[in-house]
């Protein structure tokens, strides 16, 4: 069998997510012809096997062997591939610039640019600058993302014209999203925001063959897992029992939430009151693996009755329903504030913008990060003084349409730039979940229908006409 037979049925394979079958007949084309569309699609295919690093380097070898063909569009989606086995690897910036790479290529920018433009988006200390704000207010005044032509959105096919271009441009620009996000939990000085990928990547070793695993490898793999496991591990570091939960916030006008970070809870074992100003959680797991009561008094009242919350592997999500609507300069109570640590992660819309709204209710010598007001700052909201200037209701409203506006934007981009499969998984999950759900794996939701997964405390019922 030719060579250019197996190729062709190994890209056959991995359209049809047959991915070892794909990875084996790609490897065997290769050792005859270095073709970056082979190379790319054997890239997409180590990352649905999770092998990381060697889908990088096979998004390496894409980029030099389009560049060495002058095919410029598989240069951009070498790229992409890039960022995304970066993003896979936990190198968040790398991903990010790839992205980037990608995007000013689709543009019309030169292959191999005079300046590497990840220069121009690291501080001083070699660190990455942009942050998903700058992407999504980059992706709502891009051209290509007010273009009406959207059909095929999905990089891997060969296409021309400006509708390929823009669904490309589109799909990179999410993946920046996705990619920005989860980089806003890293602590600052993370390495994974400390980029250090090129415009033009190391130039690795030729392909090779990339094999498969067998049964038997499988099977020794496996067992190699488990004695690994079983052996005995360098005991951890103590926490200190000390230690305390962390804590972040999100705010709109009309309701506050919060993920308390704690792994190893259940709805079992956890019991959640909401109180007319705080909530009590009993008992939540600590730092320490200690299980421990943990209290949460909040700066304004909030509806118990509407309020609720979910408990995920890795933290408990509160969502807390405002009593009154209106901005709250800060999550918490002053007086509650060494109970469970400062509060981290920044707020959107949230106490910054009621200071900046008010500044003569806040003394800024004793003004704290992310917006907390430290003791001694006076309270804007609620009072029983009373206020000598009203409330501009109508710039409230205002900014509640805003905000609405921003998450629609969002989720059409994110929509826009999904593949087929992609957008119908996301709207049968959407309508059968009664909105409670949102998948983009058409395998997995094809076959069954989505459950409605209501917020605790609430019964969905079905409305008759």
């Amino acid at each position: 069998m030719s060579h250019i037979t197996l190729a062709q049925q190994g890209l056959a394979a991995v359209e049809a997510q047959k991915w070892e079958e794909g990875l084996g007949k790609l490897s065997r084309a290769l050792q005859s012809s270095s073709n970056p569309a082979w190379l790319i699609a054997r890239s997409k295919a180590l990352i649905h096997l999770k092998r990381f690093q060697e889908a990088l380097d096979d998004g390496d070898r894409a980029w030099h062997a389009a560049y060495e063909r002058n095919k410029r569009p598989l240069m951009v989606e070498a790229h992409y591939r890039r960022a995304v086995a970066y993003f896979r690897l936990g190198q968040h910036a790398n991903a990010d610039c790839c992205c980037i790479y990608a995007m000013r290529l689709i543009k019309g920018s030169s292959a191999v640019e005079k300046a590497d433009p990840k220069d121009a988006n690291v501080d001083d200390r070699g660190y990455w600058t942009p942050t998903l704000q700058d992407a999504m207010e980059e992706g709502k005044a891009d051209s290509y993302n007010q273009s009406d032509r959207v059909g095929d959105m999905s990089l891997g096919m060969k296409r021309e014209g400006s509708q390929a271009q823009v669904g490309e441009w589109r799909l990179a620009s999410t993946l920046r999203m996705q990619i920005l996000r989860a980089m806003e939990s890293l602590p600052q000085e993370d390495e994974a925001r400390r980029p250090t990928t090129t415009l033009v990547p190391e130039k690795k070793a030729p392909a090779g063959i990339v094999h498969a695993l067998t049964k038997a490898e499988q099977m020794k793999a496996e067992e190699k897992k488990a004695a690994a496991a079983t052996a005995p591990t360098a005991a951890k570091p103590a926490v200190p029992s000390d230690t305390p939960l962390r804590v972040q916030e999100f705010q709109s006008n009309v309701d506050m939430s919060v993920s308390i970070f704690s792994k190893g809870n259940t709805n079992e074992k956890l019991t959640v009151s909401f109180l007319p100003a705080a909530v009590e959680l009993d008992h939540i797991v600590y730092p320490s693996g200690q299980e421990k009561p943990f209290r949460l008094d909040l700066w304004g009242e909030i509806d118990a009755a509407k309020s609720g919350y979910t408990v995920t592997p890795n933290k408990v999500e509160l969502r807390l329903a405002k009593k009154m609507a209106g901005k709250w300069p800060q999550l918490r109570k002053e007086e509650n504030r060494e109970a469970g640590g400062p509060t981290q992660g920044k707020q959107a819309g949230s106490s910054s913008s009621a200071v900046a709204a008010n500044p003569s209710t806040v003394d800024s010598s004793k003004a704290t990060v992310g917006g907390a007001v430290d003791q001694g700052a006076a309270h804007a909201y609620p009072s029983s003084h009373r206020q000598k200037v009203a409330k501009d209701w109508e710039k409230i409203e205002a900014e509640d349409e805003e905000e609405g506006k921003d998450v629609n934007d969002f989720f059409r981009t994110l929509y826009k730039g999904a593949t087929p499969d992609q957008q119908r998984a996301m709207k049968k999950s959407f309508l059968e979940s009664n909105g409670t759900s949102l998948s983009t794996d058409w395998n997995d939701v094809k076959s069954r229908e989505v459950q409605v997964v209501p917020p605790r405390g609430v019964e969905p019922k079905k409305w008759s006409q």
